[in-house]
């Protein structure tokens, strides 16, 4: 098991060119092919969104834009 932390990042501009989604919108899963709907808490600072596939959850929205197929902005590790 490693000691690090991934991290992923998608700027502003990259964010304002996607769609815009709400909690419970459906979206087609890049995994199974199935409709899966958004679930997260819009509260928050961060406003992510997750949905589920399976046993697993997976990054679908941040800030209100469907991430699903994007490549991110940044990647690394602390």
């Amino acid at each position: 098991m490693s000691d690090k932390t991934t991290y992923i990042g998608f700027g502003n501009d990259t964010l304002q060119k996607l769609p815009k989604v709400e909690v419970g919108h459906v979206i087609k899963c890049e995994w199974c092919g199935e409709e899966h709907a958004l679930c997260g808490d819009d509260s928050g600072l961060s406003k992510l969104m997750f949905y589920r596939c399976g046993e697993r959850s997976y990054l679908g929205a941040v800030d209100g834009r469907l991430v699903i197929g994007q490549k991110p902005d940044v990647v690394g590790e602390l």
